[in-house]
């Protein structure tokens, strides 16, 4: 789930992934659970991992990020609009949240800044396709604290 701003930049997570010793930066995202929508799951994974509420989202991509050797299904979406509503309920899956500009998506890819397809994936849609909303007065890159009120 790629949420994008009117600066043209995108929500991302700096998160350490602990077992591969891995840190980079992730979108908010999350298992679908029986039953659910992919939607409803896009939804709820952003506000559980940032506080953050995004207005509709757009599906970008239904793939499968390993044919053949795992089956396991990604939707990535883009939202706008976000707005913070709350903290997020677990402070270990955002411990860092940032507005990160899509300017910046070739160059965090090349260095392998970016983690999972999902995210590689929606910063490339959100660039595509949102890249033109920087504004003269963009702030840039900008960390947002994930225990900050609304």
């Amino acid at each position: 789930m790629t949420t994008i701003d009117e600066y043209g930049r995108a929500l991302l997570m700096r998160r350490h992934r602990w077992i591969v010793g891995t840190v980079g930066l992730e979108s908010p995202g999350g298992i679908v659970d029986p039953g659910e929508n992919p939607i409803v799951c896009a939804h709820r994974e952003l506000l559980e991992e940032t506080g953050f509420e995004a207005g509709d989202l757009e599906l970008v991509a239904d793939l499968e990020p390993m044919p053949g050797l795992v089956q396991t299904r990604h939707f990535v979406y883009i939202g706008c609009d976000a707005r913070q509503v709350a903290s997020p309920t677990d402070a270990e899956e955002a411990a860092e949240l940032l507005w990160i500009p899509l300017s910046a998506t070739a160059e965090l890819l090349a260095k392998g800044a970016l983690l999972g397809t999902g995210t590689a994936v929606g910063m490339l849609a959100a660039a595509a396709l949102y890249g033109d909303r920087v504004a003269g007065d963009s702030p840039g890159q900008q960390v947002v604290s994930a225990l900050e009120s609304p």
